[in-house]
């Protein structure tokens, strides 16, 4: 499914996120910014030393790396909330606005986000794409130089099926709002 609003193209795919061609795919890390192991495999060394060198990354915020042996150019790492432990909803904001500021000012065209925090962190997927699909909707309104594409990565059907359905609900309430161009 995709869309565009205002100037920046919005898609939600059901595949492996590491394995998308963007300029910067979004690790959806702990504070001490550790990778998993086939993560780990997968980047190599070198972004293993990046994220080491950092050393730790608050809730809420974001770091930036480069991909290694990824196809995307970049890999940006934050740290999202545990479901439960106060505020979470504007924690996942901020990490999904770090991120694609980040893209803006380093000149990056294309990002691509998993459904951050609801894995082991158990935050809800319902309340998740909710949450991400308002923030980025939001920071469509912004004077964007560079940043063009926002792709959703799903890793299992039931959870692209409800991003899909939470964009189509907002892409409608957009347009009977007019309050941006879709």
């Amino acid at each position: 499914m995709k869309a565009k609003v205002n100037r920046l193209t919005i898609q939600v795919v059901e595949t492996d996120l590491f394995s998308l061609s963007v300029a910067a795919v979004v690790h959806a890390t702990t504070t001490d910014l550790v990778l998993a192991p086939d993560l780990a495999h997968r980047v190599g060394i070198d972004v293993q030393r990046e994220c080491a060198r950092i050393g730790f990354v608050d809730v809420g915020s974001a770091v930036m790396t480069s991909a290694g042996n990824l196809i995307a150019d970049k890999i940006i790492h934050t740290a999202g909330p545990r479901w439960g432990e106060g505020a979470e909803r504007g924690k996942l904001m901020l990490c999904v606005q770090e991120c694609l500021r980040l893209c803006e000012t380093n000149k990056l065209k294309s990002i691509a986000f998993p459904a951050i925090s609801t894995g082991a962190l158990g935050y809800p997927v319902e309340n998740c794409a909710v949450t991400m699909f308002t923030q980025i909707i939001d920071y469509s309104f912004e004077d964007l130089k560079h940043l063009r594409t926002v792709v959703l990565c799903l890793d299992n059907p039931q959870a692209a099926t409800l991003f899909k359905r939470e964009f189509q609900r907002q892409l409608e309430e957009l347009q009977e709002t007019g309050d941006a161009k879709v």
